[in-house]
């Protein structure tokens, strides 16, 4: 059985990164040809984005569509196996079913551990380096204006300090109407306002200008004002903006320092990284799933494999499209994050369960 353990392994991984390739091939050729326009709009070529965007995009859209191509593959390699009796054969020889899953078991492993690698510690650097490029040469011209200028930051920056500062521009690290706040409990201590802020990249501090300053004490206020006084809020402006899609920036470690400095600060969107958190996680996971939900599904109905595609194409459309939907849940603090992220592979083990409960095969 080993011989035949080999083959069933190696098929099934094979035709995995084959798919793998084939859908990334065909998404690149159908983004590039709705991104051109806005690509020579800002100034981009066709040739830089095939070098510096898109074999970074290639391997976020691998990861994405990860249990289509498990499901796809197993669905295919087994209808194969099928088609020619292979499994048939076994199941006479007095080999049982379970035994039959033992390659596919291994394949499902081998392919997940190197999904959890890759979403660990590769598919972040990835990110960083498609975002970089995205940000530069793809963004729509109104978006990028919004996304450079006029930002207005509300920040909790530590458990007593607030931050408001009103249309700060993240390309000159410039800012108006600025207002610091501390509190001792419920109570105010001290307040800064000031007309502009400025963040010296090279010093790590802050420029406020025209600013007045007030010392809340008990027996009387401190009053002060001037042209201009250096802060230190000990937060960067890109920690009070973080670019939308950070979280997916950061390997899992840094990623897990940064939701714990995050949940200090008392952020109120932190079930936006935690979702990235435990995601990196639950997605290698369903590599299982799939594969047992793929064979199952072989297993029930021996028809053609064009049936056996749809359904595979139809179950793993739905798979993403249910943890989609519960991360926007998630993000407006309905449900634990963790639960969202892991919901769709509760529900999509309990589909393969009852498939598999259903198998003609003893």
């Amino acid at each position: 059985m080993k011989i035949l353990d080999r083959y069933i392994i190696i098929k099934i991984i094979v035709t995995f990164f084959f798919i793998t390739i084939g859908l990334q091939i065909l998404s690149v050729v159908i983004d590039l040809s709705q991104r051109i326009h806005r690509l020579e709009n800002n100034q981009g070529s066709i040739k830089e984005a095939l070098i510096r965007y898109y074999p970074y995009f290639a391997i976020w859209l691998a990861n994405t569509f990860s249990p289509i191509s498990v499901f796809l593959s197993i669905i295919f390699v087994t209808s194969q196996l099928n088609k020619n009796s292979e499994i048939t054969a076994l199941l006479v020889s007095g080999i049982s079913f379970k035994r039959i899953t033992y390659p596919y078991f291994i394949s499902a492993f081998i392919i997940g551990i190197g999904a959890l690698m890759i979403n660990y510690y590769l598919l972040p650097i990835a990110n960083k380096k498609k975002n970089k490029f995205h940000y530069q040469y793809l963004l729509n011209s109104k978006y990028k204006k919004i996304y450079e200028n006029n930002q207005n930051i509300s920040a909790q920056i530590s458990k007593n300090e607030y931050l408001f500062i009103q249309n700060f521009s993240r390309k000159k690290n410039i800012g108006k109407e600025c207002v610091y706040q501390k509190f001792h409990g419920k109570k105010l201590i001290y307040l800064i306002k000031a007309k502009n802020i400025f963040w010296n990249k090279k010093y790590h501090v802050y420029i406020l200008h025209n600013y007045s300053e007030i010392h809340i004490k008990k027996n009387k206020d401190i009053f002060s004002k001037g042209f201009y006084l250096i802060k230190n809020f000990y937060i960067t402006p890109k920690e009070l903006l973080p670019e939308e899609y950070i979280a997916e920036t950061m390997t899992i470690n840094e990623l897990k320092k940064f939701i714990k400095i995050e949940k200090k600060r008392g952020n109120k969107n932190i079930n936006m990284f935690l979702n990235e958190y435990y995601q990196r996680t639950s997605f290698p996971f369903s590599t299982f799933i799939f594969t047992i939900l793929g064979l199952s599904i072989i297993s029930l109905n021996s028809n053609k494999i064009e049936n056996h595609l749809i359904i595979g194409l139809f179950l793993s459309f739905l798979y993403i499209f249910c943890i989609e939907l519960s991360k926007i849940y998630s993000t407006k603090n309905y449900i634990p994050s963790y639960l969202s992220i892991w919901l769709p592979n509760i529900i999509f083990g309990i589909i393969t369960i009852f498939f598999w409960s259903k198998k003609n095969y003893h």
